[in-house]
C-alpha cells in the first residue's frame, strides 16, 4: 500500500553538513486495506467484521505466558482477542478483566484505532468446574463469540491466579445454571463495561516494593539467629582439620576456624555453622581446594558458613554429563540428592532442562544441594567458576559475600547461580566472572546493595518473578547491568545505577515496575520491553540511546523520566504509536523546553528527527515551528497506529523530576547515585500521579 505525499518543503538537515537540504515527505494514510495472515492483519472498517483467529496467532497481553502455561491442565483464564482499526495485529486479552479495562482507556484507541470485532471466548457445553483453590477450568476447548452477544458471570467463587475472574457463556441459561452453583450474577456487555476489576497491575508491584525490602530485612535477621550458635569444636585444638571437626560437630553448633589456611574441601549433611575465629584485625581462615570440583557442599537445611575465605575451586562451569544424561534416567539417587524426582526417570530434554541441569553442575566455591535455610555471611571467594552454587530448593540468605571471578568472562561462571532456590542476597561485590548473579525460577528472590563489575551481566534473571532487584551498582557490563528474560511477572527494579555498560536495564516478561534507577553512558540506558508495566522517575544521561521501545503491543507507562544528554533519547521498533505520559504528567527530555512557547501546545517526539535535535543543535527549534513540522504533529494520533516506530510525549515536563540525580549523574562518575525510593514509594504523596489502570498507555 502506498502513500500519496500532500506536501513537500525543503529544510536543514540538523544530522548534516549544514550546506546540504533534505527533501522531506508529508504524508497521509488514505485507505487501509484488509489483509488476514496468521493473525496481522490491515482492516476497512468498511468491511464485514473479520472472523476469529487461533489465539496462539494473536499479540498476548494480560496473564503472563509463564503463569498461563504453569497452568495448563489445572486450570483456564478466558481470553479474548480484538481486531482494532488502525493495528495490524489481533491482540488477545488473557483475562475478560484486562478486556475490559484496555476498551475503557481512550490512549487505546488513539494508539490501535477503534475496536472493529470483538471476541469472547464462551464455556457452554465446555464441562467448567471451580477447584477447592477456586481456581476455573473447563475440559474442552470454548468458543469464540461477539462480545456484545454474549453474557458474562461475576463475583462468582471462580478466579485464576491474577484473582478475580469472569466467565462468558453465549447462552443467558447455562449463565443462569452457573450462577446457581458457583455464586455471583449475569450481566450484559453493556454492563460489564462499567464495572472495575481487582487485578494484580504494575502499580501493585509498585506498592509492594517496600515490603519486599522489609521482608529481605526479616530473612537476614532470622538467618543470623539460626546462624549463632554455641561452639562445639574448635579445628586445630579439638579436631585436626575442619573435615575432622564438622563431622564430630554435634548438630546445631558452630564448627569455629582459627586463621590459617586449610587445605581440604568439606562436606556438611547436618544443620551445623561453620566459621571463622581471630580478632577483629586477622584475615579470614582459607579453606583452599585442590582445583578439582567444589570446596564446601552443604547437603543439609541450615546450614551456615561465615567469615572464612574461599579458594582453589575447579574450572568446570557447566556438567555435560548431566545433560547427557539427566539425573532419574538411571540412577534414582542422584534425583534424590537434586531434590528432583521424577515419576518415570523421564526428563525432557527442553532448552530449559538443559540450563537448568548444565549450569547448576559445575564447581563452586560453595554449594548447597537440597539445603533450605543456607546462610552465607561475611564470606570471599576466588574462584575460575562459580562463587555460590544452589540447586534443589536452597533457599538461601546471603550478606557480605564477595567473588571474584576470572578477568575474561569466557573463562569464568556466576558469582551466585540459583537454580529453583530462593536468593536473598545483601551487601555483595562481583568483580569479573559471567554474571554478577544468575537466577532460575527463583521466585520471590531479593537482590539488594551489591556491586557488579566487568560481568557479562551483573544481574541475570530466567523465568523469575516477584523478584526485588534494588540499589545495586553496575558498572561495565559487557552485555547488561539487569537483564531479566523469558516470562516472568511482578518484578521490581528500582533505585540501581547502571554506568558504562551495553545496556542498563532489560526488563522482559508482565507487570514489572521499573523506577528510581539512574542509567548513565551506557549504550542502551532503559529498553521498555516488559508489558503491562510502569516505568518511572528513572535518570537516563549521557547513553548512546536512553530508552528504546521494543514490544510490538504498547501496554506499559513510561512516565516521569528524565532524558539528559543522550546521543538519542529515544528510539521505537515495530509497533503502534507509542504514547510516554499519563494524563498530564509527561517526562522530561532535554532541549524539548528549549521550543516552548507561551502557548505550550505541541508534544514532544523523540524519534522524530525534529524533536531529536532539539538537545544537539538550537536550529532545530525553529525547524520545528514549520508548516511541515505542524502538519505532522496534526497528524500523531489521527492514524491510530500507522505510525510505526513512533513515540509522543503529549506533555513534556519543562524541568526535571530529579534535578539533584540528574546532576549527580551527568557529574562524578565514581559515586553511586541513589534515591531514595522506599520514602517515596510508602508516601503516596510523594510518587508519581498516575491513573488507577495498571497498563495500555504507552
Amino acid at each position: 500500500m502506498g502513500v500519496e505525499p500532500t506536501a513537500c518543503v525543503q529544510f536543514f538537515d540538523p544530522y548534516g553538513d549544514r550546506s546540504r537540504y533534505v527533501l522531506v515527505a508529508v504524508g497521509v494514510l488514505v485507505a487501509l486495506a484488509a489483509v488476514t495472515t496468521a493473525g496481522a492483519f490491515l482492516a476497512d472498517p468498511a468491511d464485514a467484521a473479520p472472523d476469529p483467529v487461533r489465539y496462539d496467532d494473536a499479540v498476548e497481553l494480560g496473564l503472563s505466558a509463564e503463569a498461563d502455561e504453569l497452568m495448563a491442565g489445572s486450570a483456564t483464564v478466558p481470553k479474548a482477542q480484538v481486531f482494532y482499526s488502525g493495528f495490524q495485529y489481533v491482540v488477545g486479552y488473557n483475562g475478560i478483566e484486562s478486556l475490559v479495562d484496555a476498551l475503557a482507556d481512550d490512549r487505546v484507541e488513539t494508539q490501535f484505532g477503534h475496536p472493529l470485532a470483538v471476541y469472547v471466548q464462551t464455556f457452554d457445553g465446555t464441562d467448567t468446574t471451580v477447584g477447592g483453590d477456586g481456581l476455573f477450568d473447563a475440559e474442552r476447548r470454548p468458543s469464540w463469540t461477539p462480545a456484545d452477544e454474549a453474557v458474562y458471570v461475576v463475583g462468582s467463587d471462580a478466579r485464576t491466579p491474577a484473582g478475580e475472574t469472569v466467565i462468558p457463556f453465549a447462552d443467558r441459561s447455562v449463565a443462569d445454571a452457573f450462577v446457581d452453583e458457583h455464586g455471583g450474577e449475569v450481566v450484559a456487555w453493556a454492563a460489564l463495561r462499567e464495572r472495575s476489576f481487582d487485578v494484580d497491575t504494575a502499580r501493585t508491584v509498585r506498592s509492594m516494593a517496600p515490603a519486599r525490602w522489609t521482608t529481605a530485612d526479616d530473612r537476614v535477621a532470622d538467618a543470623q539467629r539460626r546462624a549463632d550458635r554455641p561452639v562445639s569444636v574448635v579445628v586445630g585444638e579439638d579436631e585436626p582439620t575442619v573435615a575432622a571437626a564438622v563431622e564430630a560437630a554435634p548438630p546445631n553448633t558452630t564448627v569455629l576456624i582459627p586463621p590459617g589456611e586449610y587445605a581440604e574441601t568439606v562436606e556438611v549433611t547436618k544443620p551445623l555453622t561453620i566459621a571463622g575465629g581471630g580478632g577483629i584485625d586477622d584475615a579470614h581462615p582459607t579453606i583452599r581446594g585442590d582445583g578439582n570440583g567444589s570446596v564446601i557442599t552443604a547437603r543439609a537445611p541450615d546450614v551456615a558458613i561465615r567469615s572464612v575465605h574461599v579458594a582453589g575451586t575447579g574450572n568446570q562451569t557447566r556438567d555435560a554429563d548431566a545433560v547427557r544424561d539427566p539425573p532419574g534416567g538411571n540412577d534414582a539417587s542422584d534425583d534424590a540428592e537434586d531434590g528432583n524426582e521424577t515419576d518415570d526417570g523421564d526428563i525432557t530434554a527442553t532448552w530449559d532442562t538443559n540450563v537448568q541441569l548444565g549450569y547448576g553442575h559445575g564447581d563452586a566455591g560453595i554449594r548447597g544441594i537440597g539445603a533450605p535455610g543456607l546462610v552465607v555471611e561475611d564470606v570471599h571467594v576466588e574462584t575460575n567458576a562459580s562463587g555460590v552454587l544452589l540447586r534443589g530448593g536452597s533457599h538461601a540468605t546471603i550478606t557480605g559475600l564477595s567473588v571474584d571471578g576470572t578477568d575474561d568472562w569466557r573463562d569464568g561462571f556466576m558469582g551466585v547461580v540459583g537454580m529453583e532456590s530462593r536468593v536473598t542476597l545483601t551487601d555483595g561485590e562481583f568483580v569479573g566472572g559471567r554474571d554478577g548473579v544468575y537466577l532460575h525460577r527463583a521466585d520471590g528472590s531479593v537482590i539488594r546493595n551489591a556491586t557488579f563489575r566487568e560481568n557479562r551481566y551483573g544481574v541475570h534473571l530466567m523465568y523469575t518473578g516477584d523478584t526485588l532487584i534494588a540499589d545495586n551498582d553496575a558498572r561495565d557490563a559487557v552485555f547488561g547491568g539487569i537483564t531479566v528474560m523469558t516470562r516472568p511477572e511482578g518484578n521490581a527494579i528500582v533505585g540501581n545505577h547502571v554506568r558504562g555498560s551495553s545496556a542498563g536495564i532489560q526488563a522482559s516478561g508482565t507487570r514489572t515496575y521499573v523506577g528510581y534507577n539512574t542509567l548513565v553512558d551506557n549504550g542502551l540506558g532503559l529498553s521498555t520491553s516488559s508489558r503491562q508495566s510502569l516505568y518511572e522517575r528513572n535518570v537516563l544521561a549521557g547513553n548512546e540511546e536512553g530508552a528504546r521501545a521494543t514490544t510490538v503491543v504498547p501496554s506499559s507507562r513510561v512516565v516521569a523520566n528524565d532524558f539528559v544528554a543522550n546521543d538519542r533519547h529515544a528510539g521505537a521498533g515495530a509497533g503502534a504509536l507509542r504514547i510516554w505520559a499519563d494524563g498530564d504528567v509527561g517526562n522530561y527530555w532535554e532541549g524539548a523546553d528549549a521550543r516552548f512557547s507561551d502557548a505550550g501546545d505541541r508534544g514532544y517526539r523523540p524519534t522524530s528527527p525534529v524533536d531529536a535535535a532539539f538537545h544537539r543543535d538550537p536550529a532545530a527549534v525553529t525547524l520545528s515551528e514549520s508548516p511541515a513540522a505542524t502538519l505532522l504533529d496534526r497528524l500523531v494520533g489521527t492514524a491510530a497506529g500507522s505510525r510505526t516506530g513512533s513515540i509522543l510525549d503529549p506533555a513534556p515536563a519543562a524541568e526535571p523530576y530529579a534535578p539533584d540525580r540528574v546532576a549527580a549523574a551527568t557529574g562524578d562518575a565514581d559515586s553511586q547515585v541513589r534515591a531514595d525510593w522506599r520514602s517515596a514509594l510508602s508516601d503516596p504523596a510523594n510518587g508519581t500521579a498516575t491513573v488507577d489502570r495498571g497498563g495500555n498507555t504507552s
